[in-house]
């Protein structure tokens, strides 16, 4: 605590860096005013009494809103960092009560993790935290670890590897890759292909980053095969749909397959060849504070998993 300039400090109320962490993600004044309740004279004020504590402009007015300065985009995370310290502080003193608190949580899930865990983990929401939201952001591994870091999501569900180091990892399903294919598609009137004849047909490839190669090419190459990667797209459902309406065929994990191939009309088979799986895992990022309310989210994403999986 010596360490600290209590003078500064004092001149830094939990408004002020509520109106500059709002300014920064949206970039206009009037939404920031209509989101935090103030009156536009009162964010003003504020954005004035930032500027001299920061010795910085903060943020230049341009056409449609206003463009932060290199100092304030510097200061995203920190802030960012000091309000989810401050909020942890309530529940902390107070004890998590989801059905008294009013949150909203940013998770990055690919539309997996929620076909999976959705229905149960949303049903909860509603029924015991009336006052939370979930806002659910569909990006890729890379974006969904630098939004971890900067506070822009509060957790992934994703396929990370373990970094003890910078991660808290809780492995939720272990899950295995089943070929899709429609319903009366001509490659399996005598069965499913072999790894030849799987390779040579065309396939869809789901990737939320939008990859042309995956886990099923390197198995591929491993026998001296390659196919066709006709598109990537970001979700199974979608590839699914796809499939449905023509002779492209993809590799599905096996929960998403076993309960959405039937109302597709998409018939399921063994992998001709080992592309092996992966790990669905909840992942945040280490915080030398607690967070109560996160805590149970995480709590109920573990108890959303299906029996079984």
């Amino acid at each position: 605590m010596s360490d600290f300039d209590f003078v500064q400090l004092r001149r830094l109320d939990p408004t002020l860096l509520l109106v500059l962490d709002q300014a920064l993600v949206h970039r206009r004044l009037t939404v920031v005013a209509e989101r935090l309740g103030l009156t536009p004279s009162a964010i003003s004020h504020a954005l004035g009494r930032l500027r001299t504590i920061y010795g910085d402009p903060l943020f230049l007015r341009r056409a449609g809103g206003i463009e932060p300065t290199p100092v304030a985009l510097a200061l995203a995370v920190p802030v960012r960092h000091a309000l989810a310290a401050m909020a942890c502080t309530i529940d902390v003193a107070r004890g998590f009560d989801p059905a008294s608190a009013r949150r909203v949580f940013r998770v990055s899930a690919l539309d997996y993790a929620m076909v999976m865990l959705g229905p149960a983990l949303l049903g909860a929401i509603a029924t015991d935290a009336p006052g939370m939201t979930l806002a659910l952001r569909s990006i890729g591994r890379a974006q969904s670890l630098k939004a971890l870091d900067t506070g822009e999501i509060d957790l992934m569900l994703g396929v990370v590897p373990p970094d003890p180091a910078r991660l808290s990892r809780r492995v939720l399903i272990r899950e295995h890759f089943m070929l899709a294919a429609r319903n009366g598609h001509p490659a399996f009137t005598d069965g499913p292909p072999d790894a030849a004849g799987f390779a040579g047909l065309s396939h869809i490839l789901v990737s939320a980053g939008g990859d042309l190669a995956g886990a099923v090419d390197a198995a591929l190459a491993a026998v001296g095969l390659h196919r066709r990667v006709v598109a990537a797209v970001p979700q199974f459902l979608g590839a699914l749909a796809a499939i449905a309406e023509s002779d492209l065929v993809a590799a599905v994990p096996a929960g998403i397959a076993t309960r959405h191939a039937a109302r597709f009309g998409v018939s399921l088979h063994p992998m001709p060849v080992d592309a092996g799986g992966f790990e669905l895992a909840s992942i945040r990022a280490l915080k030398p504070a607690a967070d109560p309310g996160l805590d149970w989210l995480e709590a109920r994403i573990v108890a959303a998993v299906p029996a079984g999986t």
